[in-house]
C-alpha cells in the first residue's frame, strides 16, 4: 500500500514545484516510520533504562544538594558561631581575671592603669563581636555566658551592647529561676546606670518575684544578694529613703535561719563596705540605720 502510494506520489510530485515536492517526500517518510515502528532492540531498552536511571540520580543529587543548603551548611555555621561566641566570652573572663589578679598583686598604680588601658579595647572588641554573633545562635546561649558579657560591657560603659545582651538574657526560655533572677538583676542595674530608675526598680522586683516559689535551703541568701544590689543602686542613683526601706528587707532576709552564719556575715560586711565607699565618694546618702543595728547583732546569732 505504501509502495503504491509512493509511486503515485512520485508521479504526482514531478508536477509540483521542487520545494513542494520535497515537503511531500518528507511527509511520506514520516508516515512510513509511523506505519513501521522501530524495533525494540536490547540497545533501545538499555537506553531507556539508562535515561530513567539518570533521572533518578538527578533527583537524588538534587535532594542531597537541598539538604546541604538548608541543613548541613547552616548547622555547621551555627556550631562555628557558637564556638566563636564561647571563645569571646572566655577571652573577656580571662582578661578580667588577669586584671583582678594584677590589682591585688601589684603595688604600682601606674602599671595597673597602663595594663587596664591595653585590656579595655580587647574586652570591648570581644563583647561587640559576641553581640553581633548572638542573633544567629538561637537557644544555644545560656544566661551565665550573657552575664559575663553584660557585667564587662557595663564596666566599660558599652551601654548599647549591654542592652542587647540584657534583652536576650531576660527573654531566655526555660531557664532556672536562679538564672532568671540574675538576668533581671543585671537588667535592673543597667536601668539605674542609664537613668531609667523606675524601670530599674521594676526589674529588681521581677528578680525577686521569680524566686518567690523557691524553697531550697539558703535561697534567702540569694534574695538578700539581689536586695543588696538594689540598695546600692538606690544609694548611687536613686532615692535614699527607698534605700533605707530596702535595707529593712535585707535585714529581715539575713536574719533568716536558712542562711548559714558565714554567708550572713559575708553579705552584711560586703554591703557595709560598698555603702561606705558610696557615702564617701558621693555624699548623697548616709548609711541606713537598720544596717548598723544588724551589724551589731551578728555576733549574737
Amino acid at each position: 500500500m505504501t509502495d503504491e502510494r509512493n509511486r503515485q506520489n512520485g508521479n504526482n510530485v514531478q508536477d509540483f514545484d521542487p520545494l513542494v515536492a520535497a515537503a511531500l517526500n518528507a511527509f511520506d517518510a514520516r508516515l512510513e516510520r509511523l506505519e513501521k515502528p522501530e524495533e525494540n532492540t536490547w540497545l533501545k531498552k538499555i537506553e531507556k533504562k539508562m535515561s530513567l536511571l539518570a533521572l533518578l540520580v538527578g533527583i537524588v543529587l538534587s535532594a542531597i544538594s537541598l539538604f546541604d543548603v538548608f541543613w548541613s551548611k547552616p548547622n555547621e555555621e551555627r556550631i562555628r558561631d557558637l564556638a566563636e561566641f564561647n571563645g569571646a566570652v572566655n577571652a573577656v573572663a580571662n582578661l578580667r581575671q588577669g586584671m583582678v589578679r594584677l590589682q591585688f598583686e601589684s603595688n604600682n598604680p601606674q602599671m595597673f592603669a597602663a595594663m587596664n588601658s591595653m585590656v579595655i579595647p580587647q574586652v570591648l572588641a570581644n563583647i561587640q563581636y559576641a553581640t553581633e554573633v548572638l542573633p544567629r545562635l538561637g537557644d544555644d546561649v545560656g544566661i551565665p555566658q550573657l552575664v559575663v558579657l553584660i557585667s564587662e560591657a557595663m564596666n566599660i560603659y558599652d551601654w548599647k551592647s549591654a542592652q542587647k545582651l540584657v534583652d536576650r538574657a531576660v527573654a531566655t526560655k526555660n531557664a532556672a529561676p536562679s538564672m532568671m533572677s540574675e538576668a533581671y538583676r543585671f537588667q535592673g542595674r543597667l536601668m539605674f546606670f542609664t537613668g531609667r530608675i523606675d524601670s530599674g526598680r521594676t526589674a529588681y522586683e521581677q528578680s525577686l518575684k521569680v524566686l518567690a516559689g523557691e524553697q531550697a535551703f539558703g535561697i534567702n541568701a540569694t534574695r538578700a544578694f539581689v536586695v543588696s544590689d538594689w540598695i546600692m543602686a538606690e544609694l548611687s542613683m536613686g532615692d535614699c529613703s527607698l534605700a533605707n526601706k530596702r535595707t529593712q528587707d535585707f535585714a529581715e532576709l539575713v536574719r533568716s535561719s536558712q542562711i548559714a552564719g558565714m554567708a550572713r556575715i559575708a553579705l552584711v560586711t560586703t554591703l557595709k563596705a560598698q555603702i561606705a565607699q558610696i557615702v564617701t565618694s558621693t555624699g548623697r546618702c548616709l548609711e541606713p540605720p537598720e544596717l548598723s543595728l544588724l551589724d551589731s547583732s551578728l555576733g549574737h546569732q
